[in-house]
């Protein structure tokens, strides 16, 4: 073999060897599909990034990672223990958490059990919270951990009990702490003395009836009627006699019962302008025919079958330290029918059963 073509013999290796090398590192570079961005490149040494690829195991989380500009090198490890969750930002909330010294799997925790609201008002917290103990319940609230566990010393009762006091406001004193609220259009909106609608006015009202000068929302104003129908054919002759009112009438009214019997008692009896369930246009107040009052034995008809008919006793006797009312048996509330079973059968307050099972959390 001439030197000619030994030299060009060791070129042609020399070539080889240079493809199966930069076929071997492109190999390992892409092993299960991760692509690496610019950015983690420089932050991490190629030897680092091989370490992990050799390791033959990681996480979703740590290929997205990578690949995105939000990688943290320190946080490497945690990413191969974190279950990815498909969403825009994962990565900047794993990092947030990290940053707040949770561990991974506290992390994995935190995403299965907080709901989107929940996990977003634990995202803008500046510390670690203890949340182990209030996963179970599905109706506690991040931001107010604090106000649980200072009311949990002062009342004895179980924390779900805390849990469902709180969320109504009953750690604060009435009109306290007021959330103005945006009416919903199923007729579920909650309205109590820490719930203001502010100056809301329903555009679907309709009449009770031919002549009469009552109003209710369109499909309250149609139950209602055909609770009055149904109540008659078994002996109950029951009328309206107050039913919706603009916040210009609750205001005139409260400021005539606070005139007449001082702010204190009056607010046991009369909603301020904006708390009012009245001002919805889905409560009717009512009297026994022929009667300026509720007869007792057609109050009791209406305990039992309101219901039937989408309406609730909104405001009872044994209620009074939950909605700071005395019993009202004549104050119809209308939830529609099946919500309005549902909270007949809990033997809950309206207030209770929205904080459980209507509210958004």
């Amino acid at each position: 073999m001439n030197v000619w073509k030994k030299n060009n013999l060791w070129l042609i290796i020399l070539i080889v060897l240079v493809v199966i090398v930069l076929g071997l590192t492109t190999y390992f570079w892409r092993k299960g599909n991760i692509v690496y961005s610019n950015e983690v490149v420089t932050i991490m040494k190629k030897e680092d990034i091989l370490d992990i690829v050799n390791r033959n195991k990681y996480s979703k989380t740590l290929e997205v990672a990578l690949n995105s500009n939000n990688f943290i090198k320190d946080y490497t490890k945690d990413y191969e223990k974190i279950d990815y969750i498909e969403k825009d930002n994962f990565v900047l909330e794993v990092n947030k958490l990290l940053s707040l010294n949770y561990e991974a799997d506290e992390i994995n925790v935190i995403f299965k059990n907080l709901s989107p609201i929940n996990l977003e008002k634990l995202l803008k917290e500046n510390r670690k919270i203890d949340l182990a103990k209030y996963y179970k319940y599905a109706n506690f609230e991040v931001d107010k951990i604090n106000r649980y566990e200072a009311y949990s010393l002062i009342c004895n009762c179980s924390l779900k009990d805390v849990i469902g006091k709180v969320n109504i406001g009953l750690d604060q004193d009435f009109y306290t702490n007021i959330q103005n609220v945006v009416v919903s259009d199923d007729y579920t909106t909650l309205v109590n003395k820490y719930r203001s609608i502010g100056n809301y006015e329903p555009d679907d009202l309709v009449y009770l009836g031919e002549g009469s000068k009552y109003q209710l929302r369109e499909q309250a104003a149609d139950a209602f009627l055909k609770l009055v129908d149904a109540a008659l054919l078994e002996g109950v002759n029951i009328i309206p006699y107050s039913a919706y009112r603009s916040y210009e009438t609750q205001t005139q009214i409260y400021n005539s019962y606070v005139e007449k019997d001082g702010q204190e008692e009056a607010d046991t009896y009369s909603a301020r302008p904006g708390h009012s369930e009245h001002q919805l246009g889905l409560a009717v107040d009512v009297w026994s025919k022929g009667y300026n009052e509720l007869k007792e034995e057609d109050a009791n008809w209406l305990r039992d079958n309101a219901y039937k008919y989408g309406f609730i006793i909104r405001y009872t006797k044994e209620n009074k330290a939950i909605t700071g009312y005395i019993e009202e048996p004549w104050h119809l509330r209308y939830l529609g029918e099946d919500i309005a079973k549902a909270v007949y059968e809990s033997k809950l307050t309206y207030d209770e059963y929205y904080d459980l099972y209507l509210k958004e959390n």
